[in-house]
């Protein structure tokens, strides 16, 4: 179930949007899927048993979202389901490459990426706190991206290869 942590919440942002109802929707799932643990049949793959208990959760919410808008009908968002379902897959792998190239960066790089894009401090503040100079960040920054973006890459086609 870890393993698929990242396809999961991809399908249910594929399906729904990178919003609050996406993520409630990855939990419900996730609680389901422990709820109904004893249903599942180990000789049966668990990613499509798991991605078919996330449908009916993403269903279930649009169906809600229904009674108090407007929203999407339930046949497009059946059609858009069908759709995110690859994307799903394609950002899990996504996110395992990225996690692994960002093991591979140096501490102060990672740090800094880090305190830039999942933190959210400003420039200007890292900058202050790694001696730096703005300019000197945005550079690392732009280094950095491109040295994640080539990895990544590699770490793709390494996984498409036999």
């Amino acid at each position: 179930m870890t393993n698929c942590q990242a396809i999961l919440c991809g399908y249910c942002k594929a399906a729904l949007g990178p919003s609050e109802d996406a993520k409630d929707a990855w939990q419900r799932t996730n609680v389901t899927l422990w709820r109904k643990a004893a249903e599942w049949r180990p000789e049966l793959d668990f990613l499509p048993w798991a991605l078919a208990v996330a449908r009916f959760e993403v269903l279930a919410t649009v169906r809600d979202k229904q009674r108090e808008r407007v929203a999407f009908d339930s046949d497009v968002v059946e059609l858009m389901a069908d759709e995110s379902v690859q994307a799903a897959i394609d950002s899990g792998s996504r996110h395992e490459a990225l996690d692994h190239c960002t093991g591979n960066l140096p501490d102060r790089q990672r740090r800094i990426l880090f305190g830039h894009y999942v933190a959210g401090f400003p420039l200007a503040e890292i900058a202050s706190a790694n001696a730096m100079t703005e300019g000197a960040v945005k550079v690392l920054l732009l280094r950095v991206r491109r040295s994640l973006a080539a990895c990544i890459e590699k770490y793709e086609q390494r996984e498409v290869l036999p």
